[in-house]
C-alpha cells in the first residue's frame, strides 16, 4: 500500500522545483510530475503559484513546451503583463496622439521582457468610444503638449472658445487630464483663483508649453476625485450645497438602475410597486437636471424639493410646446386619410 505523502513531503517537493529554478534549471509540468511524483494537475497549479510569488519567475514557450525558468532581471511580474494588456486597449481614446503607440508600446516591451505571447492580442480587449474625442486625430500632437506639460508641472498657455463664443487667452497650471465620456478636459484652477474648472480639450487652441514650472499641490489642497464627486458630469460650475437627489425610476430603467452607476455616491433600492429609488450626493447642476429629463415618463423626482419644482416646469414646458406642435399639423390618421383620397382620385383619371 503507498503511503500519502505528508505536509512535510509536499513541501520538501516544492522547495527542490524552486532550487533547480534558482540554479538556472528549468521546468515544465511533465518534468515537475516526473521529479517529485506529483500528477500533472498538481504541477500544473504550482507553476501558477511559482509564477506568482516568486521573483524573476517567468514562463518560456518553445515549440509546443512551456516552460518555468528562473531570470536574474528585474522582471515585470505577471500581473503587471495582463494589465498592460489590458492598458492597451485604451489607445483608441488618444488616436492619433503618441499616446496611442506608448500604450501598446508598453505593452508589446512588457510582454517581450517576460517571453509571453498572446494570439489576436489586439481584439481580445476592445474600447467602443463613445463618439470619441472629437478633436482627435488632428490635433494629436497638441494632446501630447498638454500630457508631457501635466507630467513635468509646466504651465499652458492657449486660446480658450466659451460657450458663448468668446475666445480668450489662458495660461493656467494643469493639474489633471481628465477623460469624460470619451472627451478630454484639463482640470485646473480657474482664473479667479478660488475654484478649479474643466477646459474642454476641443476648444483649445495655439496650446503651447511653458517653460515655467508650477508647485503641484498637496492632496489636501486638490484631490481631483473629491472635486468632480461634487457634481454631475465634468462641470464644476454648480455652487449650492451638497444635498440628497432622489429620483424614482420605472419601466426598463428600473432594472436598469441595479446593475447601473450614474455617480460615485448613487444608492439604488427596488421598491415594493416595482420602481426603484436612486439616491445621489451632489450639487443640483444644469447637467442632473438634463439626466433627469431624459428619462422622459420613467422618472419623478422626490427630493430635493427645488429640484421638483424645476423639473416639474420645464416638463410642463416641453408639453406645451408639443401640445403646439401637434395641433398645428393634421393626425397620422387624418394624413392616411388625405393620402388614401388623394390616391383614389388619381386612379380615377
Amino acid at each position: 500500500m503507498m503511503r500519502k505523502q505528508s505536509d512535510g513531503d509536499t513541501l520538501a517537493s516544492l522547495l527542490s522545483v524552486v532550487a533547480d529554478l534558482l540554479r538556472g534549471d528549468r521546468h515544465s509540468r511533465r518534468t515537475i510530475s516526473a521529479s517529485t511524483g506529483k500528477s500533472l494537475p498538481t504541477a500544473d497549479r504550482w507553476i501558477d503559484q511559482l509564477e506568482e510569488a516568486l521573483p524573476n519567475i517567468r514562463r518560456l514557450r518553445e515549440a509546443n513546451t512551456t516552460w518555468l525558468v528562473y531570470d536574474a532581471r528585474r522582471l515585470p511580474s505577471h500581473s503587471a503583463a495582463t494589465g498592460a494588456c489590458v492598458a492597451a486597449s485604451l489607445g483608441a481614446l488618444f488616436d492619433g496622439s503618441r499616446q496611442e503607440r506608448n500604450l501598446k508600446d508598453a505593452r508589446d516591451f512588457v510582454l517581450r521582457e517576460r517571453g509571453e505571447t498572446y494570439s489576436d492580442i489586439e481584439r481580445k480587449f476592445i474600447l467602443a468610444p463613445r463618439g470619441g474625442e472629437s478633436a482627435l486625430p488632428e490635433a494629436g500632437d497638441a494632446l501630447d503638449v498638454i500630457i508631457d506639460a501635466i507630467l513635468e508641472s509646466r504651465r499652458l498657455h492657449f486660446g480658450y472658445t466659451h460657450n458663448d463664443g468668446r475666445v480668450q487667452a489662458l495660461t493656467i497650471e494643469p493639474l489633471s487630464l481628465v477623460v469624460f465620456e470619451h472627451q478630454f478636459y484639463v482640470l485646473a484652477k480657474h482664473e479667479d483663483g478660488r475654484a478649479f474648472y474643466p477646459f474642454r480639450f476641443a476648444r483649445m487652441t495655439k496650446i503651447e508649453k511653458l517653460d515655467e514650472l508650477f508647485a503641484y499641490p498637496s492632496k489636501s489642497e486638490y484631490d481631483p476625485k473629491s472635486i468632480l464627486a461634487q457634481g454631475f458630469g465634468i462641470h464644476l460650475t454648480a455652487t449650492g450645497p451638497v444635498e440628497d437627489v432622489e429620483v424614482l425610476l420605472s419601466g426598463p430603467w428600473a432594472s436598469f438602475a441595479l446593475t447601473h452607476r450614474w455617480h460615485p455616491s448613487q444608492r439604488a433600492m427596488r421598491l415594493s410597486d416595482g420602481r426603484v429609488s436612486v439616491v445621489l450626493q451632489l450639487r443640483i447642476c444644469e447637467e442632473l437636471q438634463t439626466w433627469i429629463l431624459g428619462f422622459g415618463e420613467h422618472a419623478v423626482v422626490v427630493q430635493p424639493a427645488i429640484l421638483v419644482e424645476s423639473i416639474g416646469a420645464r416638463c410642463e414646458k416641453a408639453a406645451s410646446i408639443y401640445r403646439k406642435a401637434m395641433r398645428a399639423r393634421p393626425s397620422v390618421g387624418g394624413a392616411r386619410r388625405h393620402s388614401g383620397e388623394h390616391g383614389v382620385k388619381l386612379r380615377r383619371r
